[in-house]
């Protein structure tokens, strides 16, 4: 029995969300192949292609999404976001004036302007390793190479300081291995780098939590979820952090949501 476009698209963010990008991947381009410019399937493509490092291949994506559909604030943001990371600044601004006319919020415009302002200025070199050495990073930590994804790491970390997924992957593996504060330095950065990454707060407010800073976890697993309204995983560790917490009722409600 053949799919529906709908239930592609749900197994997609399934597996977007629960790690898996490669079987993402081919669900929204299957997707693609039949419904070119849908929308959802374009903007999450490229959310693949920039936690690959690869934002110019994500820029037509989002920019296909917003044409769709220019009221979606994510996809605003998404696009912005790609716009400053291949330093195409004058069309970033642009889109950050569309982006304000379209209602999205003025808080997070705010932290792209100053994003791009620093990018601009040469605070926050923006450069990215070859598509090579990322495949190799997420095939070592996804097979449990930990010792050889770490050396990889770092070594990206070093070079390319202003690329995301290296702090990502650099936080999930200090996780991994025990180191509760060298990981939350590395999720810290990582939310610095790319505030809009859902992914990344939740990391963050893992971190958080491992140490025991609850009600700063409670604030980083909300704003994953405020970016990411479906995203489960957040929910479900703001329910454990409630309960920590001793707020029985609330973590019932974030629970069923």
């Amino acid at each position: 029995m053949e799919l529906t476009v709908d239930q592609m698209l749900q197994q997609g963010v399934a597996a977007h969300n629960g790690g898996n990008p490669q079987e993402a991947e081919r669900l929204y381009r299957a997707i693609l192949q039949v419904q070119p410019k849908h929308p959802d399937a374009n903007h999450n493509l490229g959310l693949i292609a920039v936690s690959m490092g690869q934002p110019g291949v994500a820029l037509p994506l989002f920019k296909s999404a917003i044409d769709v559909n220019p009221n979606i604030e994510q996809f605003w943001l998404s696009y912005i976001e790609a716009l400053i990371a291949e330093r195409q600044f004058e069309k970033a601004k642009q889109a950050l004036k569309k982006g304000k006319k379209k209602g999205v919020s003025k808080e997070k415009l705010k932290a792209l302007t100053q994003k791009l302002v620093s990018v601009k200025a040469g605070n926050i070199p923006i450069q990215a390793p070859s598509q090579v050495e990322m495949q190799a990073l997420i095939n070592h930590y996804q097979n449990g190479q930990y010792g050889d994804a770490e050396t990889l790491a770092i070594s990206i970390t070093e070079q390319f300081p202003g690329h995301q997924l290296g702090w990502k992957v650099m936080g999930a593996l200090l996780e991994k291995t025990g180191r509760k504060s060298e990981a939350l330095n590395a999720n810290q950065k990582a939310v610095q780098l790319l505030p809009q990454d859902a992914e990344a707060h939740n990391n963050l407010g893992t971190s958080l939590k491992e140490l025991g800073r609850l009600e700063e976890a409670e604030a980083s697993y909300r704003q994953a979820i405020a970016l990411k309204s479906d995203y489960a995983k957040a929910y479900n560790n703001l329910g454990t952090s409630l309960k920590e917490l001793g707020r029985l009722g609330a973590a019932e409600a974030s629970d069923s949501a």
